[in-house]
């Protein structure tokens, strides 16, 4: 199947809050229990079927307007890009979302995405600037290798660019996010090895299967 006719196959839209119960659904089979992070803690363990952090997580952006979903012609979601704009993050270790997060695997997560957060310093090192951060993104199994993650992608870098934002954002944790940011030009301005990001016994708090070995933020300019 050619890549026109593999376009025809979906159509993307924007995600409205009366989408959010189906968009949650969608992430509970797909990204909550496949994104490396969460894999590599297993976060939700065989028998559960969520991870209510997680979930407000996910959902906390969509009232934004600026989410996006890939739909099938038969009327089912095969992909999502989580979206919101980009605050500057509490200069502090662990600031109270963190501490007050009683899921002791998912505040890891947080943990080091808020270290991310801060190592990239995005806020800081555009100072002035307008940030659209893609903060999940998710295709289904089955639809995988039609390009629409990269779809998903350039449309929400053209809805970004209407809207006046002057970077797009996007921190990834799994190597293949990271291989499409770069291809679609965005710059790598940070990265930290999983190796690397270890517990007080020195061993490494994320060990995902390869080819994931570290998180990285990339960013474009629009």
């Amino acid at each position: 199947m050619g890549k026109n006719e593999a376009l025809m196959d979906y159509t993307i839209k924007k995600i409205e809050p009366k989408d959010k119960p189906e968009v949650l659904a969608f992430l509970k089979r797909f990204f909550f229990r496949d994104e490396p992070l969460n894999d590599s803690i297993q976060l939700i363990p065989e028998g559960e079927t969520s991870c209510p952090p997680l979930e407000n997580y996910s959902m906390s952006s969509i009232e934004e307007n600026l989410s996006l979903m890939a739909v099938s012609s038969s009327g089912s979601i095969v992909g999502v890009l989580l979206n919101g704009t980009t605050v500057a993050p509490e200069d502090s270790e662990e600031p109270d979302f963190i501490k007050e997060c009683d899921h002791q695997k998912f505040r890891k997560i947080l943990k080091l995405l808020h270290h991310v957060d801060r190592e990239a310093n995005v806020v800081k090192r555009y100072p002035g600037k307008k940030i659209l951060d893609i903060k999940i993104i998710s295709v289904d199994n089955n639809w995988r290798g039609k390009g629409i993650a990269a779809e998903l992608f350039k449309k929400t870098m053209k809805i970004a660019k209407e809207l006046n934002y002057d970077y797009v954002r996007c921190d990834c944790s799994s190597h293949f996010t990271s291989k499409l940011c770069k291809r679609l030009g965005f710059e790598e301005i940070f990265e930290l090895k999983y190796k690397d990001y270890v517990d007080q016994d020195g061993k490494p708090v994320f060990t995902p299967a390869p080819p994931h070995d570290s998180i990285s933020t990339c960013v474009s300019k629009l």
